[in-house]
């Protein structure tokens, strides 16, 4: 009897253990298994485990790209690991269906729409799990002496975080790695510490005779992507952050044709995936060679389509916003897509 209660008291912590390593995918499919089952997977506590330990994994999980259709707001998704041949719809939540959508960015399995309708909230949607919620958006105020033009409340601050030279041109989709959102400049990458308040530049590598930079994550590493004068892939990754030192180039150079391409990311078996000529996206084999393709209609734009990885995270638990007022979520929530 003693040995049959420990068996079916270690069995739910073997069950979690297990379960910890699946895909969001199957563990979705998962929760029909059993009353025990359903419980565990929605636990809040579990979702967090269970992208903490993907997260840590020395892979690139961030390899979904969802793209929105050019003319109607229809939100397609590609899994870049597995075979891209084929793509399959994601119900876009019912608030934004019917306008204009773009995309602010991705974090954690979520990612930031907005609808292009005055007076519209944003949209903050985790595709995996359909879960959404409407963001606010910030007041414009064309009286303000900041740049940017928000009104002033109670839940916006005016932070000393150090100062960069003014007109910097800086790429428009930003990256959130190490605690930090980076943005691509001439100057280096500009990162901003979001619990220190601290903005530093880190520095590039030797980017002559490169153009069309793009800046990304790679198995968790930044990386810079782009091409070089005589239509070559490149491929920059820092392999310890804020290591000026650790800069390589994992695969050097990778053939183009002459038609416009722009690059997307490497998969986790060192294959190349990218979009061509503004209507195809296109997979190379880690030899250079043609694997795949599929036909989409999507401009390539920061915009348009978004890298993210899947996860089973709700709001609270991956932004950390229970016990703030709905105002103080907004602006917690905004500094980490912007």
């Amino acid at each position: 009897m003693k040995r049959q209660a420990k068996a079916e008291a270690l069995l739910p912590g073997l069950i979690e253990k297990i379960l910890l390593f699946l895909p969001v995918k199957s563990l979705i499919r998962f929760k029909c298994v059993s009353k025990q089952w359903l419980s565990l997977i929605s636990d809040s506590r579990f979702a967090k485990l269970h992208y903490d330990t993907a997260d840590a994994a020395p892979t690139n999980y961030n390899t979904r790209l969802l793209y929105l259709n050019n003319k109607v707001s229809k939100a397609r998704c590609i899994d870049l690991e597995a075979s891209i041949l084929s793509d399959y719809a994601l119900q876009l939540p019912i608030s934004c269906r019917y306008f204009p959508l773009t995309i602010l960015g991705s974090c954690r399995g979520f990612i930031l729409l907005r609808t292009h309708i005055d007076g519209t909230d944003l949209i903050l949607w985790n595709p995996a799990t359909g879960s959404h919620k409407a963001v606010p958006y910030p007041v414009a105020d064309p009286t303000a002496s900041c740049w940017m033009g928000f009104e002033r409340t109670n839940s916006w601050n005016e932070i000393e975080c150090g100062h960069l030279p003014g007109h910097l041109p800086m790429s428009y989709c930003a990256i959130f790695c190490n605690g930090a959102i980076h943005w691509l400049a001439n100057i280096g990458i500009v990162a901003f510490d979001v619990a220190r308040k601290h903005l530093y530049i880190m520095s590039l590598p030797d980017m002559k005779y490169c153009f069309n930079w793009k800046l990304d994550l790679f198995g968790g590493c930044l990386g810079i992507s782009y091409l070089t004068n005589n239509w070559k892939i490149g491929l920059w990754v820092m392999k310890e952050y804020n290591v000026e030192s650790s800069w390589t180039k994992p695969n050097g150079v990778l053939p183009c044709d002459d038609e416009l391409f722009f690059f997307l990311c490497f998969t986790n078996g060192g294959e190349l995936v990218g979009i061509q000529n503004n209507t195809k996206l296109i997979k190379f084999n880690d030899k250079g060679a043609w694997a795949d393709s599929l036909a989409i209609n999507c401009e390539r734009t920061d915009k348009m389509m978004v890298m993210f990885t899947q996860s089973l995270l709700s709001l609270r638990t991956s932004f950390g916003v229970q016990g703030k007022n709905k105002e103080s979520r907004v602006c917690h929530i905004l500094k980490i897509f912007n």
